[in-house]
């Protein structure tokens, strides 16, 4: 999977690098910050580096590296086990603390890309997972890039450490990873255990993450009537209706906290991605006066506010936004493997796709919702 211009300028750079350029596999392209590789076999200013893209050992010289490339124990397939596996992208999961050379190296190249995030000498205590590219054609496979997560974090942080190598970046390849992070994170096996990744984040970290936050919460809130079914338009529920009146928009009474605990997220994660999305609305006094209100709970969280599913469907639209999750839970697979899967989709075919849209839209302009946040 190389991509037609190996050679990548997306970053400039910013501060005093040891290495200008890096080797990886066949592709060639930049460095953006400095790695601490040890001076005795890297020196402060070398021009090019040589990585191997299997294992991530490394040389200045070019014939050493081919030399090893020869002989390299993964050519054929990455270290650990695989847990997820779906349409020709896999994740790997590597324990830093039986592949210690591996996780090492691997930190020490991703260091040159990663302004202030570095594991080096603590591997032992870290979960790192590969996304890998297997070429179809040669089955040969290509590490794109990695997470990193703590085996024992005090926050409940999901990742540590998130990167694509440069020649791999805006393919959505880094919203596969969060979303794998996520669901690895055991949210859905235990309801009450709510993560998030490290923080602070990195100023290309935080719009990643705003993203994502923001697409898994549309999917969730426009989903919600295709996950419920159609209660709403039963005939007992129509007959309740006097003739005459005029009909309500239905709408529900929902937390920060109930989104957080239906998606996975942490509520100040919900409360980032609703703010991005600019689907919050004040609510009038007649509705704040219907909504409960506790004492516990912060300015944010507490303040009424409105949530329209016309304003979600008008930003999914314009950032053209699927309402399939990226992360399919048939790719998961050992002890990962669900035991039951059940998706949920509002298209039921391709061809039928424009016109279950157009339904799907005046569905929510007819029945729009809001809830709380």
């Amino acid at each position: 999977m190389a991509p037609k211009n190996p050679l990548s300028h997306a970053k400039s750079p910013a501060v005093t690098r040891n290495v200008k350029h890096v080797v990886l596999g066949d592709l060639l392209f930049q460095t953006w910050y400095q790695s601490i590789y040890p001076e005795d076999l890297v020196s402060k200013d070398t021009d090019r580096l040589y990585v191997c893209r299997w294992c991530f050992r490394y040389s200045c010289d070019a014939d050493a590296y081919a030399n090893h490339t020869r002989a390299c124990l993964h050519r054929t397939t990455p270290p650990g086990s695989k847990v997820y596996d779906h349409g020709g992208y896999s994740v790997w999961e590597v324990d830093g603390e039986y592949n210690k050379l591996y996780a090492q190296n691997l930190s020490l190249f991703a260091k040159l890309f990663l302004d202030h995030k570095s594991v080096f000498f603590d591997v032992f205590s870290f979960l790192y997972y590969l996304l890998v590219y297997t070429n179809p054609e040669d089955s040969s496979y290509h590490v794109l890039g990695f997470f990193s997560k703590e085996k024992l974090s005090w926050d409940a942080n999901n990742l540590a450490c998130i990167l694509v190598f440069p020649p791999y970046q805006h393919k959505q390849l880094g919203k596969l990873l969060m979303g794998v992070s996520y669901k690895l994170s055991g949210w859905e096996h235990d309801p009450g255990l709510i993560g998030g990744p490290e923080k602070p984040l990195s100023e290309m970290g935080s719009r990643s993450y705003s993203r994502f936050w923001e697409e898994r919460i549309a999917r969730y809130i426009l989903l919600r009537d295709a996950q419920s079914g159609d209660a709403q338009d039963s005939p007992q529920q129509k007959q309740k209706t006097p003739k005459g009146t005029r009909k309500r928009p239905p709408h529900e009474i929902m937390t920060v906290q109930d989104i957080g605990l239906a998606t996975g997220m942490l509520t100040e994660d919900v409360i980032t991605a609703l703010k991005g999305m600019g689907a919050v609305e004040t609510a009038t006094p007649s509705k704040k006066r219907k909504m409960p209100r506790t004492s516990t709970d912060g300015p944010d969280e507490s303040e009424p506010v409105i949530i329209r599913k016309s304003k979600i469907l008008e930003w999914a639209k314009a950032h053209k936004t699927t309402l399939d999750d990226p992360i399919k839970d048939d790719g998961f697979v050992g002890e990962w493997a669900p035991k039951g899967i059940k998706e949920v989709s509002l298209t039921s075919d391709e061809e039928g796709e424009g016109e279950q849209d157009e339904q799907d839209e005046k569905e929510v302009e007819k029945d729009d919702e809001y809830l709380t946040a």
